[in-house]
């Protein structure tokens, strides 16, 4: 069941966090294609599926990685961050979904 009170809808369909508009002086990540051959990462934090581009901090090996799934053309087409260190890693997710990296 949901209410909806003039712009809010109850409960909110969104549940993870958005990522803000990018700021005029951000850093630009690299985005690399997956690599084959590893095991599947654990998600630790991921943004709202309601836009076309979703972000996902991925923790695997005893490093982090972001993923970006864009939905383009009907088709998935998933890149990946470089490998970093938690700290790093922590870091550039807060920065992303601050609109300080893209």
């Amino acid at each position: 069941m949901s209410w909806v009170f003039g712009p809010w809808q109850f409960p909110p369909h969104c549940t993870a966090p958005h990522v803000s508009a990018v700021q005029s002086h951000y850093e630009e990540l690299a985005w690399n294609a997956p690599r084959g051959g590893e095991p599947d990462g654990r998600v630790m934090q991921w943004t709202c599926d309601c836009n076309e581009v979703v972000y996902e901090l991925i923790t695997l090996g005893g490093l982090r990685f972001i993923r970006r799934t864009a939905l383009q053309a009907g088709k998935s087409v998933i890149h990946e961050s470089d490998r970093w260190s938690f700290r790093v890693a922590d870091a550039m997710w807060s920065a992303l979904l601050m609109g300080h990296a893209r």
